[in-house]
């Protein structure tokens, strides 16, 4: 009975104390954590502020291909320094390689019938050569001595008085003598021909078949170059000096050409970075060309780069660029303002976004 009561008042004092610690921690005021950092302050006290993004002097270039097909291989990786007209992506190219080896074969052989067209227009125009001159007026003598010949042998038989059994031999002469007289006619025949050289009516038919065959050249010549532009449309070259920024291609996958492909790769010119700015249209009337301008990073950094102005996008358009604040406008329109940034430090990167203050001038 002594217990119980020493003990009930114990208890009781333990649970006041603990109901006190309670709600004294519940009542104590909550951790802070440290103070965030000041943004640098803007050196303007006349100035329009908006949102940039960091973007290549070229702008950001999407490449793809002009024919959907396995890619075969990429030349590149991302971060790559590339040189204008360097190979970076190719497409299979195995069909269109066949191509362009059967195209080349036709204007091979093209090539041979033109050169054996022109062959024989030189053989007519060489006409008459010497040598086939000189043969014929050969023949022309030789045949002129047969003839000679059978006529001195049949002179001589009518000449015998007592032709005894050369009687029969008389019909036999004459008839050499006129076989050798045809023989003559045409010797003399043959040399006026080669003495005459070519028709021109030849001649006419020789050139036309050197046209014909020009013609066909022509045909085939531009059928190899029509299978090699189709060859050199595998190949994804770079338009500019440029960096690599985003690569979205691997050996193997397919990738379809058209306006609503995805972009093989993004490319730009990052030795001068850009700075997009977004001045809202109501402040537009304030902007000065000619006033300073500085980009501060974002982060927590005080850090800000100068600016210089490049140039004013000529076309008012809706805001695009957000920064995600609870209080921004997005019901709005904007002007869009090019700086460029001077000496930047190394980690600012395309895409980056940067806030971007520019002076003006005093309001009168």
């Amino acid at each position: 009975m002594k217990i119980r009561l020493i003990a009930l008042p114990i208890l009781a004092l333990g649970g006041f104390a603990v109901t006190g610690l309670a709600v004294a921690r519940f009542n104590a005021p909550p951790r802070t954590g440290p103070a965030p950092a000041a943004p640098a302050p803007i050196p303007f006290p006349n100035r329009v502020a908006g949102v940039g993004i960091v973007e290549p002097s070229s702008e950001t270039i999407l490449l793809g291909t002009q024919v959907g097909g396995i890619v075969a291989q990429v030349m590149v990786k991302e971060g790559d320094r590339v040189t204008k007209g360097q190979p970076l992506i190719e497409i299979d190219a195995r069909d269109a390689d066949a191509r362009l080896a059967a195209a080349r074969a036709k204007v091979e052989t093209a090539k041979s019938r033109v050169a054996a067209a022109e062959a024989r227009v030189a053989q007519l125009v060489a006409r008459p050569r010497a040598e086939d001159l000189a043969e014929a007026k050969a023949l022309v003598d030789a045949r002129a001595a047969a003839l000679s010949d059978a006529k001195g042998r049949l002179e001589r038989l009518l000449k015998v008085t007592d032709r005894g059994t050369t009687a029969n031999e008389q019909p036999t002469l004459e008839f050499s003598v006129a076989l050798a007289d045809a023989n003559l006619a045409d010797a003399r025949a043959k040399l006026a021909r080669v003495e005459i050289g070519t028709y021109p009516e030849d001649l006419a038919v020789a050139r036309s078949d050197v046209r014909t065959a020009e013609s066909e050249l022509a045909g085939t010549e531009a059928e190899l170059a029509q299978a090699t532009t189709a060859r050199d449309l595998l190949i994804v070259r770079a338009p500019i000096d440029g960096t690599v920024l985003k690569l979205d291609a691997r050996p193997g996958e397919y990738k379809a050409a058209g306006p609503n492909a995805s972009a093989l790769l993004r490319l730009g010119d990052l030795t001068t970075l850009h700075v997009r700015t977004d001045i809202d249209e109501l402040d537009s009337w304030r902007f000065d060309t000619s006033g300073e301008a500085v980009a501060s990073i974002r982060g927590g950094s005080k850090l800000q780069v100068p600016l210089r102005f490049v140039r004013i996008v000529p076309d008012i358009a809706p805001k695009r660029t957000l920064t995600g604040e609870n209080s921004e406008r997005i019901d709005t329109r904007v002007m869009q303002v090019i700086y460029a940034l001077e000496n930047p430090p190394a980690f600012v990167q395309p895409g980056m976004l940067v806030d971007v203050a520019a002076a003006t001038k005093p309001a009168k």
